[in-house]
């Protein structure tokens, strides 16, 4: 998976980036301003995208001024399967339920009052978190179980699963609340890396886990 640009499952042209973008717009905008809310592809290669989805009849163009705007048809017959499926595709929040899910069967959560609170943290971090991450970065997993309990099995279904969930590889780092208070008064450099770009999936976050006790 294509993290930063999830929509490129549908396709490894610039068209399905740019179909977002204006499903996203909700407004006419320019070949320039595709270009730039992109975040992707040259300009030439945007407007190209854009002269294909006209093609298609899925995106309109018109003049306004010297200039050509754009935005996507919602008349257009196969308008509600392109909204249907960028409405669906937020791969962060899948994540979190699939994680929750997979998680609760080693490790249930624990009641809280009428609150149930997760036993394990679970935060992605790495090139994903950072949005640096392309098809080819492997996915890396904080995976933080109660002290004294195990996890390795968690681990290894976490490796198996999240590479059916996003087709890339999963580097799972286990650990325990003790252990990582030991990492964090050694010093070790990971931990300045968990800070600065851990993403939470489930649980308590990164800089609660790191907090010195009171």
């Amino acid at each position: 998976m294509d993290w930063p640009y999830p929509e490129r499952v549908f396709g490894p042209s610039l068209d399905p980036t740019v179909l977002r973008t204006l499903w996203r717009a909700g407004t006419p905008l320019t070949g320039a301003q595709v270009h730039r809310l992109a975040r992707t592809g040259s300009e030439r290669g945007v407007r190209y995208a854009l002269a294909r989805l006209v093609a298609q009849g899925i995106v309109t163009t018109h003049a306004v001024g010297a200039s050509n705007v754009y935005e996507l048809n919602d008349a257009h017959l196969a308008y509600p399967a392109v909204d249907a499926a960028f409405r669906a595709l937020d791969p962060w929040q899948a994540l979190a339920r699939r994680v929750a899910d997979l998680v609760a069967e080693s490790h249930p959560p624990v009641a809280d009052g009428e609150t149930l609170t997760p036993q394990v943290t679970v935060s992605v971090f790495g090139s994903v978190a950072r949005g640096t991450a392309d098809e080819e970065s492997d996915l890396d997993l904080l995976v933080v179980v109660p002290d004294g309990t195990g996890g390795d099995h968690l681990a290894d279904r976490l490796e198996v699963e999240g590479r059916r969930w996003t087709g890339q590889a999963v580097q799972v780092y286990l650990t325990t609340p003790r252990r990582l208070a030991l990492a964090r008064d050694a010093g070790d450099p990971l931990v300045e890396s968990l800070r600065a770009d851990a993403r939470r999936v489930l649980g308590p976050s990164v800089d609660e886990l790191l907090r010195p006790a009171s």
